[in-house]
């Protein structure tokens, strides 16, 4: 009968400590981790993870959340992660070792590889910090998988650089109007002399229809990057033009001949504005008429 008594007792604190071991840590810094979370509601303090399957979370747990610990962000900030539903716990903290700015920031669930996703966007640009994290489903914590920068307007950028060199002027333009935040990624009097010039280029040896096609594509261009469409022949003088934004990525000479041919493909195709392009070449050639 002792030896009974024993076993049972055995039994009774093995499955105590079970129990124990299975739910996540309840530290005291986890706790005040789950009191500031729930005063803090202007929600730039903490990031609701969208999309998580409710079969992935612990019973009583809808959703997780990532509570800011830090205060400097720029190397980013130590995250509590705290779940909350029926129950609201803290499953300790994870890492996010990059630029985080709360107003720009979003996390959700990648459902394709089952990670969760923790994206922060730079101010004024669209470069994005991001971390991905898996769930560990046994350990009841967040495990950081990987990190990585993105750059959807850089991307587009270097994408009409591309289309450019083959002489695809049109779609590279449409390339920069799908850019946010434009100004920050290239200086609009280099962009327009790059338009100028791939066109130019690609209306060598083409035939007249498709020479008017390209120039069309670059006024295009011109007026996706900076809302004029005729600064090539807007110049009153050669000191106009060295004054110009334009003068330090294109030389007066080169400009020049650029116009005398465009003049020529007018002329042939039998429209009346050879003439401007004609006199603004005179202008950055010197030969100014009185």
């Amino acid at each position: 009968m002792i030896c009974s008594n024993r076993l049972s007792s055995s039994v009774f604190l093995a499955v105590i400590v079970s129990l124990f071991f299975s739910l996540p840590v309840c530290s005291d810094n986890f706790s005040t981790y789950i009191d500031e979370w729930e005063r803090r509601s202007d929600g730039l303090e903490y990031f609701s993870i969208l999309g998580i399957p409710s079969e992935m979370l612990p019973d009583g747990i809808d959703n997780l959340d990532l509570l800011i610990l830090s205060d400097h962000l720029i190397e980013g900030s130590e995250l509590a992660v705290i779940g909350y539903g029926q129950d609201t716990l803290c499953f300790g903290t994870v890492a996010f070792d990059m630029f985080l700015n709360p107003a720009k920031a979003f996390a959700y669930f990648r459902s394709e590889d089952s990670l969760m996703i923790l994206s922060s966007e730079y101010t004024s640009r669209t470069t994005r910090c991001n971390m991905s994290y898996a769930w560990e489903k046994d350990e009841q914590i967040l495990i950081p998988v990987e990190s990585w920068v993105s750059d959807r307007s850089a991307d587009l950028l270097a994408s009409a650089d591309s289309l450019l060199e083959i002489g695809k002027i049109r779609q590279a333009a449409d390339s920069i109007s799908m850019m946010l935040y434009a100004w920050a990624y290239y200086d609009a009097g280099e962009l327009c002399c790059r338009f100028l010039r791939a066109a130019h280029e690609a209306s060598k040896d083409a035939p007249e229809e498709d020479a008017l096609e390209y120039y069309d594509a670059a006024v295009y261009a011109f007026d996706i990057i900076q809302y004029d469409d005729t600064w090539f022949i807007s110049f009153d003088s050669l000191e106009d033009f060295i004054r110009s934004d334009y003068a330090e990525y294109i030389e007066a000479e080169e400009l020049a001949g650029i116009l005398r041919d465009y003049a020529g493909i007018f002329r042939d195709s039998g429209f009346a504005v050879e003439a401007v392009f004609d006199n603004v070449a005179d202008i950055l050639e010197g030969n100014e008429q009185e």
